[in-house]
């Protein structure tokens, strides 16, 4: 199978994991709040915050563990393919007898941590007991996960992971329509969930690359040191994207109370799921790039046509859904959120300033793959660490000394973020390939005037639609995405994709 046919399979099965995973989120999540209550539905996210941080200790070992094992395999090393995984397994149950005793205590002692409402502190201990259950058999089982990513099967992990996301929703509806509602039936959903992804990792590594074999015999102290030492930039890079943009649950708990943490969640809910369909996207590229990597180090030209091609499809999405967001999130809370005390413009205006932060994620996301395939990370972990420790000590003054609140919290990362990738990221990306170092802000530049079109379209019908009701917005999104996608059409794609396109659908008919 061609390469950019096993791309566009890929990239079909993710997004539909991704749209399957966002139905669900979409109709449970009003239910739960309803039910549970904001402040409570908070401290989900915040639970997998606690889980975001906890990861830091693996992210050094295991941050790079697919690369190289993906590399040895094409290039016909089995041996050291066979050393790298067996070290990683190994090394990772080690990690999870580290990790049991700080997670343990947080669990007792959360409510002397942060804000918990005295009615919900056993729920929240139970929710945050299984979600760490869950990190720590995911940490022993990472490296199974290396499969599809080596031989290219992305879209088995998207089967799997929509699988998963239905027996996840089977679940829900059980546990919420047979008992009384509570926060941690997401951590059982999840960790069950979880326990069938790992079940079908294994299955896959046995079916797709059966040579790799856990053995004790394979394990070697030197391969852990050269993992660990390519990533621990990776755990710099991700101490200083905490610090950066997902501090500001925690932050907000502390400084303002448990209900503005809900409120944030409740404001980041769909970003998130936008986000992560960036990243879903992204993680797709990213077995194609590390195998043209493999083959065409001293061909640069041929790794930027594949980089820049991976950025307009990215963009082609990221185009549509973050300009309906910008226009249309009042409209949306109205209709989506339960019957309460909600400050719809407020929570507009959080929205609209925690999506401009990701303007230029089509461009940065795509980047960022091009540290991690030439190894080059060093640079790009100290300037987002530092831009993390830069961020804290601003948003903190501003909490002091201010009464922005929620707006410091999201505002100060996202003007900082733009700073660092414009300034820093995307020309050292370029230097990573050994190319002109200017050569991807034609990208950029596409990037914003594609965004700023988008968003004017999307504010333009929204002038002459009252949408009052899901039917008129559905229909308001529905044409507003029709125009942008044909916009996209001749913004994105250049004469000769054009005619390729054509031709495809001519010769369908």
């Amino acid at each position: 199978m061609s390469s950019n046919r096993r791309l566009a399979i890929n990239l079909v099965a993710n997004i539909m994991a991704f749209v399957v995973n966002f139905l669900i989120s979409f109709f449970l999540t009003p239910y739960i709040i309803e039910n549970v209550g904001k402040e409570a539905y908070g401290f989900v996210s915040l639970g997998n915050n606690f889980i975001n941080y906890a990861f830091l200790i693996t992210i050094a070992l295991n941050s790079m563990a697919g690369r190289f094992v993906t590399i040895k395999l094409h290039e016909g090393d089995t041996i050291s393919a066979n050393r790298y995984f067996s070290s990683v397994f190994i090394a990772n149950v080690f990690m999870v007898f580290i990790l049991v005793l700080p997670m343990t205590l947080i669990v007792l002692y959360i409510q002397n941590l942060v804000n918990v409402p005295e009615n919900i502190v056993g729920d929240v201990k139970l929710l945050l007991t299984l979600l760490f259950v869950n990190f720590l058999l995911g940490i022993v089982s990472s490296v199974f996960s290396i499969a599809t990513f080596a031989k290219n099967r992305v879209d088995l992990s998207a089967k799997r992971n929509i699988e998963s996301n239905f027996i996840k929703l089977a679940i829900l509806l059980i546990m919420f329509g047979v008992f009384s509602p509570s926060i941690w039936y997401l951590g059982f959903a999840t960790l069950i969930c979880n326990i069938y992804i790992i079940i079908m990792n294994i299955r896959y590594t046995k079916i797709l690359i059966p040579e790799i074999k856990i053995k004790r015999k394979y394990f070697n102290i030197i391969y852990i040191k050269e993992l660990v030492k390519s990533g621990i930039w990776n755990t710099i890079a991700r101490v200083g994207s905490i610090a950066l943009t997902e501090l500001d649950l925690l932050l907000s708990n502390i400084f303002i109370s448990a209900s503005a943490m809900g409120t944030l969640s409740i404001v980041k809910t769909v970003p998130n799921y936008v986000v992560s369909l960036t990243s879903t996207i992204v993680s797709v590229f990213m077995p194609d790039l590390t195998i043209a990597y493999a083959k065409n180090k001293n061909n640069p030209n041929k790794l930027v046509k594949i980089i820049r091609n991976n950025i307009k499809i990215v963009l082609f999405f990221e185009s549509i859904a973050y300009p309906l967001l910008i226009a249309y999130s009042d409209l949306f809370f109205k209709l989506w959120l339960p019957k309460g005390n909600y400050d719809i413009k407020y929570m507009y205006l959080l929205s609209i300033i925690s999506i401009s932060g990701c303007f230029i994620s089509a461009v940065m996301n795509v980047l960022f793959n091009v540290f991690t395939v030439t190894n080059k990370i060093k640079v790009s972990s100290i300037v987002v660490i530092i831009t993390g420790i830069v961020s804290l000590m601003i948003t903190y003054l501003f909490l002091k000394y201010t009464n922005l609140g929620l707006l410091a919290i999201t505002g100060v990362s996202v003007i900082l973020c733009f700073i660092k990738n414009i300034a820093i990221n995307i020309p050292y990306a370029a230097k990573c390939l050994n190319v002109k170092k200017t050569i991807f802000f034609k990208d950029l530049a596409l990037n914003f005037v594609d965004m700023f079109i988008a968003i004017g379209i999307a504010f333009f019908f929204k002038s002459f639609i009252k949408a009052d009701s899901w039917i008129k917005l559905i229909i308001l999104c529905s044409i507003s995405a029709s125009i942008i996608i044909i916009i996209n059409y001749f913004v994105l794609l250049g004469k000769e994709e054009r005619k390729f396109i054509m031709n495809k659908i001519r010769r369908k008919k």
